[in-house]
């Protein structure tokens, strides 16, 4: 059974260089349209924004959740959407048609973002599709997934991407686990200049996080996507900052302002803002075992 997998960006690493953004444009041929835009589009599956009014960071990246029960895949009469094994949240463009169905997956996402419709790949290039972020499904992962991905659709889904001999971008795995996993990193992560990008297994990014060795005061998350920092409170994304681009900016500089990290000063001492983390993200982790169950 494959392990399931997450990335983790390191928000206070992130210096919004858009790497991330290009090199998922290249690895699956979107539309080379503005990168610059803010808001995710069917030619762009992932961005990166700033939480705060000002435009200097904490830099946040926006993308599909892969949420451990995703609401899109039940409606999709196409079966184009598909909740693999990994993790990953995949969507197949041969399969899917919006213009034979009610665009469900449109309106299902409960994080408010994907997946979004339009012509937005040179492959399709009169086609309208539905497009996320796939954790590079198909060129991501083990050899033996890449294959397994490959003989589940019926065709390969592009060449696999590079190894990265040195595993740099990877969250430390469990100690002594083999995580064959972890051989091709999805382009974002593997492109990430800045080491922001983080690819591992989802309970490894976990104990990662709230290792109180590694010193973040403050994490969101859920499925595959999971976010950090050392320096701020971090306000949990939805999938498209387009919807909450006047609630969040204002969110995270009231939380962020001296008077209210001086009031947590206290919590922090006493051990219990790490205790917080750990017991959110246990909830999160009963919560989708409920759904799943």
């Amino acid at each position: 059974m494959a392990n399931t997998m997450a990335i983790l960006q390191d928000v206070d690493t992130c210096m919004r260089c858009r790497g991330c953004v290009i090199s998922c444009k290249r690895t699956w041929k979107m539309k080379a349209l503005d990168p610059g835009v803010h808001k995710v589009a069917p030619d762009q599956r992932v961005i990166i924004k700033s939480q705060r009014r000002v435009d200097n960071g904490p830099f946040v990246r926006f993308s599909c959740w892969h949420c451990p029960d995703p609401p899109c895949v039940k409606r999709c009469p196409f079966k184009a959407l598909t909740k693999q094994e990994n993790g990953a949240v995949s969507i197949d463009p041969d399969l899917c048609d919006p213009s034979q169905c009610e665009k469900q997956c449109l309106f299902d996402c409960k994080r408010a973002g994907y997946p979004k419709i339009g012509v937005g790949s040179d492959e399709f290039p009169a086609s309208e599709k539905a497009w996320k972020c796939t954790l590079c499904f198909g060129r991501s992962g083990s050899d033996d997934d890449i294959a397994a991905a490959t003989a589940q659709r019926g065709k390969s889904w592009g060449k696999p991407l590079p190894r990265n001999i040195r595993n740099s971008n990877n969250v430390p795995a469990e100690k002594g686990a083999a995580i064959p996993e972890l051989a091709h990193e999805p382009s974002c992560v593997y492109t990430c200049p800045a080491k922001a990008m983080k690819w591992g297994t989802r309970q490894g990014i976990r104990d990662y996080v709230n290792d109180s060795a590694n010193g973040y005061i403050s994490a969101q998350g859920d499925g595959s996507m999971y976010w950090a920092s050392k320096r701020a409170i971090i306000i949990q994304p939805k999938a498209d900052p387009y919807i909450e681009d006047h609630i969040t900016p204002m969110v995270s500089n009231l939380l962020n302002s001296p008077f209210a990290k001086a009031a947590l000063v206290p919590t922090i001492f006493a051990g219990g803002l790490l205790a917080v983390i750990a017991r959110r993200q246990q909830n999160m982790e009963e919560s989708a075992g409920k759904r799943e169950g």
